[in-house]
């Protein structure tokens, strides 16, 4: 298993930063306007706390749209920047390993404006990578492919073709979840110790496999398991899936000794409406919830074929079955994440609306984000060995000003780049019993790193499909 220090939480926002910031993660480089930036990376040594990017940029404002963290794949982080101007973006190359030290490099203009999901990184080692970005048209089957080489340094465009669909659907799709029926792009990731394939995740439908070195790349798809219970609700007519990411991760594992795989992680709500007061004149529209359990599933696959076969499912887990030390329960009951009752509701572990699974990098963790309810400006990270169902750990990883905002973040394993020396805030030495030691482990914990406040920003209105969606937890982004 991964030493727990080497996977690390990424903040997919990166905050202001100032001379405080510099360390021996610092890099620094010139926008296209001439002005001087910094980038600087924050690494706690507690994994559950936030890492953080810091990006220092003469007289541009970042209040109400701040850099944010594109991609993260090994020791290169793509960031895009507010140049200054409404809705103009520079794209960064942020390297935290190399034998010269940091690097910060600004890479020349896409030919067209991109959407942070349709774009991918590849690292093939050596500092050399592929930025590559998977655009629908108004052909069936056919995609535009913009691809970014570090070694020339140039944008390409390619026609590329669907050779090889996913099989069809091995139930009838109902009516109310015929989002599962076309594919938009959730997130990206690179498949495989080659370097040379990325996968174009629709967390809902299923994902577009491509080798983005290839001269002539083509397309093909693997599928992925069908969320059964949401489309077996409303007595078999389903049920609007809205967006994918609050309830599902996935994952490429390479790790020696095993068969490289697909991880794939369903997260699934066993939560009733409360119904309102009728005394209650504070003309609330929005439903209150109920949480009475939640339940994780793991599948994988080794094949990554056209066929639903190739999946198999590892583990499912609920969470009034998850084991968790006295020590731990105590530290949520004094953080306020759990709830013994008397002057509040008595709130259980499986009583917490959790939602944003993702998996960690190969230690076989699932990572949630957690609040006491919903919605609320509190997010607490949770930390899941779903093969031997016990907590981990959880930890406070930000506070919003405005409440039911998301926060997002990428499990990463740049840890293990950056020297010892520019970690911070050290783990404690001691021992259990000094009433001086807080932490024994490295997960346990309810400690909170005191970062700048978090705002709502703005809206990131996009279509999910033939007609738009309501708003929900992963439509807002946040800023400093």
């Amino acid at each position: 298993m991964m030493s727990t220090s080497d996977c690390v939480l990424l903040h997919g926002d990166a905050f202001r930063g100032n001379i405080l910031h510099w360390n021996k993660t610092t890099a620094r480089t010139t926008t296209r306007r001439g002005l001087t930036i910094e980038v600087s990376l924050s690494c706690p040594e507690r994994p559950l706390l936030p890492t953080i990017l810091f990006v220092s940029v003469p007289a541009v404002d970042f209040t109400n749209d701040p850099p944010r963290i594109v991609r993260a794949v090994e020791d290169l982080i793509l960031l895009r920047i507010p140049e200054g101007r409404f809705d103009k973006y520079d794209y960064y190359i942020y390297r935290a390993g190399g034998k010269k030290g940091p690097s910060l490099k600004l890479l020349p203009c896409p030919p067209q404006a991109l959407v942070d999901e349709d774009v991918g990184l590849l690292s093939h080692g050596e500092g050399d990578y592929t930025i590559a970005a998977l655009l629908s048209t108004n052909e069936f089957g056919v995609y535009d492919l913009h691809r970014f080489d570090s070694v020339s340094e140039n944008w390409s465009m390619d026609k590329v073709s669907l050779v090889e669909p996913q099989v069809s659907f091995p139930d009838k799709i109902p009516s109310n979840s015929d989002r599962l029926l076309f594919h938009l792009t959730s997130t990206v990731i690179p498949i495989g110790s080659k370097g040379d394939t990325m996968g174009w995740v629709d967390l809902w439908h299923g994902i577009l496999l491509c080798d983005v070195v290839s001269r002539e790349p083509k397309l093909r798809g693997v599928p992925l398991p069908l969320p059964v219970e949401l489309m077996s609700r409303n007595n078999g007519q389903g049920t609007d899936l809205g967006c994918p990411k609050s309830f599902r991760g996935i994952t490429f594992i390479d790790k020696p000794g095993m068969e490289p795989c697909l991880k794939f992680v369903h997260l699934w709500h066993d939560a009733v409406p409360i119904p309102q007061d009728p005394a209650d004149d504070s003309n609330e529209e929005e439903t209150k919830w109920e949480m009475r359990d939640w339940t994780i599933t793991i599948w994988s696959n080794e094949n990554l074929t056209a066929s639903w076969k190739d999946w198999h499912k590892e583990c499912v887990v609920k969470a009034s079955d998850i084991s968790i030390s006295s020590k731990l329960n105590s530290k949520m009951l004094k953080s306020g994440l759990l709830s013994p009752g008397g002057a509040e509701p008595k709130r259980a572990f499986q009583n917490l609306f959790v939602f944003f699974p993702a998996l960690g990098i190969d230690d076989g963790v699932v990572y949630l984000q957690a609040r006491v309810k919903f919605p609320h400006p509190r997010v607490f990270v949770l930390a899941l060995d779903t093969e031997n169902k016990k907590l981990l750990g959880a930890a406070e990883f930000a506070t919003e000003r405005i409440s039911g905002a998301s926060v997002a973040y990428f499990p990463s394993n740049i840890s293990k780049y950056i020297d010892p020396r520019a970690r911070v805030i050290p783990i404690p030495k001691g021992d259990e019993d000094d009433p001086n030691w807080e932490e024994w482990r490295r997960y346990e914990g309810t400690e909170s790193l005191k970062l700048p406040r978090l705002v709502l920003s703005r809206l990131l209105r996009r279509k999910d499909g033939p007609s738009s969606r309501k708003v929900n937890l992963d439509d807002v982004a946040l800023a400093t």
